[in-house]
């Protein structure tokens, strides 16, 4: 119910781990302050995921919780897990009671469990921001008792039966904007007589996309400029550094490790080939840019995979399998996508019309209404 005398909305966002959880929250923080500038905003996240240092170098509050996830690797780590959950629900239930929160907004992450869990005990409208096509283990099991799923793709209506869900499409943050194809042209300086094809696997990199890309390159730089991140793995070393060296000095090749302007790298290619993480698709949407994906293997519930077929069953990207790809496929399937422009400009455009630009506005603005801001 609306409240009129509401003017100062105290609102939650927990949820962290990867950007693809901190970087969601990141846009709703943003949006939750353009629309209604008397709301305060904090964020629970860990002392050890990306969260706890990028939201405190953007200036926002962080409230650590000691929760971990499950690992596979430390298995004696996991011996301490009922103790992290157990302290995790009672800071979250200190938070809370301190707070006093019109709303809690998850975005994803083991972290938003406790929270929003305790949130919904208290009878405290929760929001869960779902980016990814096939929904994950915390939101599946928080679903059923939150005020509303704001869901980043379609397909997630179908597999939370009995759930309220809202397709907004993902947030993203509002320094992410569509940048003119000739300035950020003029920004990369390639060859303009060429198709220029976009590499990237995250931050970290993508070793099978690295691999693949090595044992293509010298093919692929006879036809296309490369805009190559290679993330921390860096370049494999198998590759020849002279044909690096000739395709920069010619403008056919740019390499970089971390690439910090993405919307001008994604706005002077004609093609990406990338994983399937669910705010990739987003931003690749918002330029209109087609896409050769290779969903990560050993994503949670296998996401990835289901994010990459929503967007290929609309013609606007092609999917290679991880345990497919090699030098030979890969660059098959980016001459069959490059020199056919019909079907180019096709996929460019159905990518484009998945582009939900209003989605953190609209996250927002459901966020203020449970929160009882008329």
């Amino acid at each position: 119910m609306n409240n009129p005398n509401l003017t100062s909305p105290r609102i939650i966002i927990a949820g962290g781990g990867t950007g693809g959880h901190v970087f969601p929250a990141l846009a709703i923080q943003q949006a939750l302050s353009r629309r209604c500038t008397n709301a305060t905003v904090i964020f629970v996240g860990t002392c050890h995921g990306l969260e706890a240092t990028v939201i405190p170098r953007v200036g926002e509050t962080l409230y650590k919780l000691w929760i971990s996830g499950f690992s596979r690797q430390h298995i004696l780590r996991n011996m301490l897990l009922p103790i992290k959950l157990a302290v995790s629900f009672g800071q979250s239930l200190a938070l809370l009671s301190r707070f006093r929160p019109h709303t809690v907004i998850g975005t994803g992450g083991y972290v938003m469990g406790p929270v929003l869990w305790t949130a919904q005990h208290l009878k405290i409208p929760t929001l869960i921001q779902e980016q990814n096509s096939f929904p994950g283990y915390t939101t599946r099991r928080l679903a059923p008792k939150a005020s509303m799923v704001c869901a980043g793709f379609e397909d997630v209506k179908s597999r939370l039966p009995g759930v309220r869900v809202e397709f907004t499409g993902n947030p993203l943050r509002a320094s992410f904007t569509a940048i003119d194809r000739g300035t950020a042209q003029k920004r990369w300086a390639l060859d303009a007589s060429r198709k220029t094809v976009l590499v990237f696997g995250g931050s970290a990199g993508a070793r099978s996309i690295n691999e693949a890309i090595a044992g293509a390159l010298r093919e692929l730089l006879e036809s296309f400029n490369v805009i190559w991140q290679t993330g921390r793995l860096g370049i494999p070393s198998s590759l020849d550094q002279t044909v690096i060296q000739t395709a920069i000095a010619a403008k056919r090749l740019i390499v970089r490790e971390f690439i910090d302007d993405m919307a001008s790298a994604y706005a002077a290619a004609d093609l990406a080939v990338c994983r399937a993480g669910a705010m990739t698709l987003a931003e690749l949407a918002m330029i209109g840019l087609p896409a050769v994906l290779i969903p990560y293997p050993f994503a949670t519930d296998d996401h990835q995979t289901a994010n990459a077929n929503s967007v290929v069953e609309r013609g606007a990207a092609v999917i290679i399998p991880d345990r497919e790809l090699n030098a030979g496929k890969i660059m098959s399937v980016i001459k069959d996508s490059m020199q056919d422009e019909l079907k180019l400009a096709q996929m460019a455009s159905h990518m484009k019309s998945l582009a939900r630009p209003d989605a953190a506005d609209r996250i927002a603005g459901i966020a203020l209404t449970l929160a009882g801001l008329s």
